[in-house]
């Protein structure tokens, strides 16, 4: 099989989260391009917009309803990163709050977030089960100062304080507890800081924002290089292909792109370094990264996820359909994700061997994402609910409809 052509991946909904809780905090209107379309993010938007005072952000929404008295409640469905950047937000804004999501939502952790706010004066207490939504905030002005925060099971609660702390009289020296998981993602928030005027400086287990506050700039989000993953699985599939992905920056590792200042800020880029060991090659061009065949060695690989769990699925999918043998480390997370993903590929990577082949989405976009590339090599799949891509890659089967049974 030969796969040639041009992609436009998606924008990167970790950039477009970051970029509007910038805004939010900054207090001024977003001046960016390629905002992710994803579920995800348009949940924190529609969050943002429905919050005074910050609808003049985002569009005014209307005459907002009379809450007598009660706590206003916000539902960010099933958005973990929605969950962690809007406790921090809500707890430093004057009103009065409950933040609640789906029943997977629910069982997510909070604890390490809500923890280290209080320590720094948040008002915060659990609603129903404790260390998870819903949260009962009742806000206001938080100066910052010193707190810790455990890594071990999100960088997510981290970066959400950090967003925050360019706008605290105090800033914030955070010291990062345990296992410093997904920091990768930790390292964009404090890069995306200075992008838009504030100071952060990460240094080893502590990270230093001053009490700058942001400045509105114009900026770009990226295509996602997670989404890019699907499509070095496809090449992996492909005897031959010459696969154009627009738009996307070079990963760090590559020199060309450090010397011209266009190297990605996603962590997730590493899996052109993942892939060249299964026989995808990446080749940086102007305006695109180009996947082409490469020669390779068939031998036994190792892969460590603790800095990039979202690969997991992507990985595992393309090491059973080329037949590697491939030890995985780093899963532990990957129980907390929108599914438990371990699991969750376990049991419908096992359907290979069947036909017709119908796997059970698990409410999980990137198990699907990862595993329709496998109908290359064993012919057409089907999914119990195939719209669960649109939380990340809303136009994904319009992107490879030879994917679709």
């Amino acid at each position: 099989m030969v796969r040639f052509g041009e992609v436009t991946l998606p924008a990167s909904k970790s950039e477009s989260n970051r970029a509007l809780m910038i805004a939010a905090y900054g207090g001024f209107a977003p001046d960016y391009q390629n905002i992710s379309d994803s579920n995800d993010t348009q949940i924190l938007m529609e969050s943002l917009r429905g919050l005074a005072p910050m609808s003049f952000l985002f569009g005014d929404v209307g005459e907002r309803e009379s809450m007598g008295g009660n706590p206003r409640v916000i539902n960010i469905a099933d958005c973990g990163t929605a969950a962690r950047f809007l406790t921090t937000y809500l707890a430093c804004h004057e009103g009065d709050w409950v933040l609640t999501g789906t029943d997977r939502m629910k069982q997510r952790p909070m604890t390490p977030l809500v923890d280290a706010l209080c320590v720094l004066g948040a008002d915060i207490q659990y609603v129903e089960k404790d260390g998870c939504l819903p949260l009962h905030i009742k806000g206001k002005p938080l100066q910052g100062g010193k707190a810790s925060i455990d890594m071990t099971q999100s960088s997510q609660f981290a970066s959400s304080l950090i967003l925050a702390a360019p706008m605290w009289s105090q800033g914030l020296e955070l010291e990062l507890a345990g296992d410093l998981n997904s920091l990768p993602y930790l390292d964009m928030t404090v890069a995306m800081l200075s992008c838009f005027s504030a100071q952060a400086e990460r240094q080893g287990r502590k990270v230093i924002v001053k009490p700058q506050p942001y400045q509105k700039q114009y900026f770009m989000v990226e295509p996602d290089w997670t989404a890019a993953s699907y499509w070095y699985e496809m090449a992996a599939f492909s005897e031959e292909c010459e696969i154009q992905l627009k738009g996307l920056r070079g990963p760090s590792t590559f020199r060309q792109a450090q010397d011209s200042g266009t190297a990605s800020l996603q962590g997730d880029a590493i899996i052109a370094e993942w892939m060249s060991q299964l026989g995808v090659g990446t080749f940086v061009g102007d305006d695109a990264v180009v996947l082409r065949k490469i020669p390779f060695e068939k031998r036994p690989l190792t892969f460590d996820f603790s800095q990039h769990p979202d690969l997991y699925p992507t990985l595992a999918a393309t090491c059973i359909g080329l037949g590697f043998e491939a030890t995985f480390t780093g899963l532990d997370n990957l129980t907390l994700k929108e599914s438990d993903r371990v699991e969750a590929m376990r049991q419908e990577l096992s359907k290979l061997d069947h036909r017709p082949i119908r796997f059970c989405a698990h409410n999980d976009h990137r198990v699907v994402m990862a595993l329709a590339p496998l109908s290359l090599l064993f012919g057409p799949v089907g999914f119990d609910h195939p719209e669960v891509v649109e939380k990340s890659y809303p136009n994904y089967w319009d992107d490879a409809p030879f994917l679709m049974p």
